[in-house]
């Protein structure tokens, strides 16, 4: 499957496909949408599984397929592009998420450095008061 025929096919530019494809961006609602429809992966499997999860569903599948005599190379491709896909966008939640650590990290930090000088000014405080009586 090319670029340009998931890009016609789901009329989403290959420009946006790309992007979603490299991390550079995360594909909206609709276009997770359009990508369940065509790949009929439900979309909370898109949102709400593991890599592992894929690579064994996968594995199975493209099984199944063998055993049952289909062994087409257009529908082995047509399961990797989909699992690929999956990866992508698990890979996406994951960067996602690391970020949200991060930024949660910050600003424990940051209380924390607000709570160290909020204790240095009562003791300052205290210190005014005792030497004021």
């Amino acid at each position: 499957m090319t670029l340009l025929l998931l890009s016609d096919t789901l009329k989403i530019s290959k420009s946006a496909i790309s992007d979603y494809e490299i991390g550079k961006t995360l594909p909206g609602l609709d276009v997770v949408q359009k990508f369940s429809a065509y790949f009929e992966v439900p979309i909370d499997d898109l949102y709400n599984s593991d890599i592992t999860e894929f690579y064994n569903n996968g594995g199975d599948k493209i099984k199944k397929r063998k055993a049952l005599g289909v062994t087409d190379d257009i529908s082995i491709e047509f399961e990797n592009e989909k699992y690929i896909f999956n990866i992508r966008l698990l890979t996406q939640k994951l960067e996602s998420i690391q970020l949200q650590i991060h930024m949660l990290k910050q600003l424990i930090d940051s209380r924390e450095a607000e709570n160290k000088t909020l204790k240095i000014n009562i003791k300052l405080l205290e210190e005014q008061l005792k030497n004021f009586h």
